[in-house]
């Protein structure tokens, strides 16, 4: 038997709301996802931004030569490639933190460079007693780090310059001459990035 008129009128009423029921939800669905994907371009967008303008990590790169023991002092190995050392063949101890009145050997230590510290060294054909008074200023304000201070007689950059300071951690140094604001603020972005970075060799 028909059904009546009235009945099939409800019935493509109710599919034709439902049709427009469904194509409000797909067009919700993709205004949902182009939102997302639009931010998604945004947020990756504003990490490289962020990334672009940070300034580089201060100090010269050097390969890393390795964290051989060395059984005596004196036992031959590679030449080390910085000047001063900054990775290579070392004795097992370690030097004391802290200021060091006399020139330590590099075979001692860049250990304490392999423990996380960083070396601030000064060579001074004469006297250099503010730029000596400013590492000692920096080992008071890093009390309790892995800081050695001390006077090494041979700091050159792989350009042949000599210098009359270096920052120096496992595989990097910093080149300097003074403690005017600019070296000043390099060296305390060196030593907050590269102090304390264990340097071993993973079993």
């Amino acid at each position: 038997m028909a059904r009546p008129k009235r009945g099939r009128t409800l019935e493509r009423r109710r599919a034709e709301e439902a049709r427009r029921k469904e194509a409000a939800a797909a067009k919700a669905g993709r205004r949902r996802a182009a939102l997302l994907a639009v931010g998604a371009v945004l947020v990756v967008g504003a990490a490289i931004v962020l990334v672009a303008i940070q300034p580089p990590v201060p100090g010269l790169v050097f390969a890393d030569q390795g964290n051989r023991h060395l059984t005596a002092i004196d036992e031959p190995h590679p030449v080390y490639n910085s000047r001063p050392p900054s990775s290579g063949p070392h004795m097992g101890g370690l030097a004391n933190w802290g200021e060091s009145a006399v020139e330590l050997p590099p075979e001692l230590y860049v250990h304490n460079l392999e423990d996380g510290g960083v070396v601030l060294a000064y060579s001074c054909e004469s006297s250099c007693t503010e730029l000596v008074e400013g590492f000692r200023q920096i080992l008071a304000e890093f009390e309790g780090r892995n800081l050695l201070v001390m006077p090494y007689g041979d700091i050159v950059d792989p350009d042949g310059l000599a210098h009359q300071a270096a920052a120096v951690a496992w595989g990097r140094v910093l080149y300097f001459d003074d403690l005017s604001d600019s070296s000043s603020e390099q060296l305390d972005t060196f030593i907050r990035t590269f102090e304390g970075i264990d340097h071993h060799e993973s079993a």
